[in-house]
């Protein structure tokens, strides 16, 4: 029973029934505690009927229509292929649903800002599934770095090999490194020239694709207040740590660092707002904790994100947008 005074959970339906919408669904029914999913919706009515049979949800909807207009449904989750992903959220927002969309929020900054207008017009919240700028360690992590001295200097990546017949190949898709994973390592690095208070500045991009096909993989480079080395690629894996570092000092985020859980301090350990190493486990897979953030901020009435702002969503869809149109490529 709801204790008086406490907000009612947050209703989440997805637009989406694949891999990732499971995943969302599981970590949200077990280990949430602010929201509850409900309902999933397919193209095929078949489709959902059979995802809500599997994780034991009462509504199914074979059309996004339909959940758009649920009186059931708070808030969409909106888990299908990023090309599709400006249409739904805009008509989810039109519908006066909050949409946390999983990433890439979309492929283009003009559409993101006409998105977030829409939003805010409608009073609804709209935000980019990153995750891993929700997990405790990694807000840690960000609350700790003023209390360290620079010059700062960031390496990070991620990469694994991908069937090579999947979407992720697929031009007409928007497939290709930088959009598929690409756009966490740039998620960090512009969280953490923010959380600093300095300027990012522009990336050098190289791209390694034949002409008319995707970025098989990319490396973004910056000379702004943070040097650094950002890879993506799908044809490759990469190094799963990232590390931070500094004058006499170097953070490891350890093992898959966008699933952050533990990070090591080497050097001096005296510096202050950092006593200790980060040890943070999560259970689960972690979505649930950006989905209690979001519950966290529509609860608050709140039309943006401390940890998940809509500028980082542009900044990072701006440096990807521009660096597959102007980059220098390298041969596939």
């Amino acid at each position: 029973m709801q204790a008086q005074g406490e907000a009612a959970p947050l209703r989440w339906g997805i637009a989406g029934a694949g891999a990732i919408a499971r995943r969302f669904c599981r970590d949200v029914n077990q280990h949430a505690s602010l929201g509850r999913v409900v309902a999933i919706t397919a193209r095929a009515q078949g489709r959902a009927d059979e995802f809500a049979q599997e994780l034991a949800l009462p509504l199914a909807f074979g059309s996004y229509r339909a959940l758009a207009q649920s009186p059931e449904v708070d808030a969409v989750y909106v888990a299908v292929i990023h090309p599709e992903h400006a249409a739904l959220i805009k008509e989810m927002l039109l519908a006066g649903k909050h949409v946390l969309v999983e990433k890439p929020a979309v492929t283009r900054q003009e559409d993101w800002d006409e998105l977030v207008a829409l939003a805010r017009q409608r009073n609804v919240l709209l935000l980019e599934a990153m995750k891993v700028m929700c997990f405790p360690a990694m807000r840690t992590l960000l609350a700790r770095l003023p209390g360290l001295p620079g010059p700062l200097s960031l390496r990070a990546a991620f990469g694994s090999v991908q069937a090579p017949d999947g979407k992720l190949f697929d031009p007409a898709l928007d497939g290709g490194a930088s959009w598929d994973v690409g756009v966490y390592p740039l998620w960090l690095y512009a969280a953490c020239c923010r959380q600093l208070g300095l300027d990012a500045g522009e990336p050098e991009v190289r791209l390694q694709r034949a002409p008319g096909e995707v970025d098989l993989s990319a490396r973004f480079s910056f000379d702004g207040g943070i040097r650094a080395e950002l890879g993506a690629s799908i044809v490759e894996d990469l190094d799963k740590a990232a590390c931070l570092a500094g004058d006499g000092w170097t953070l490891i985020i350890e093992g898959k660092w966008w699933n952050p859980q533990g990070v090591r301090l080497q050097g001096k350990k005296t510096f202050a707002g950092w006593p200790e190493d980060i040890v943070q486990p999560v259970d689960g897979g972690g979505m649930q904790h950006e989905a209690d953030h979001f519950a966290r901020c529509v609860q608050e009435g709140l039309l943006d994100s401390p940890w998940l702002p809509q500028a980082l969503t542009r900044q990072v869809l701006g440096w990807v947008e521009g660096g597959l149109a102007s980059a220098s490529d390298e041969r596939a």
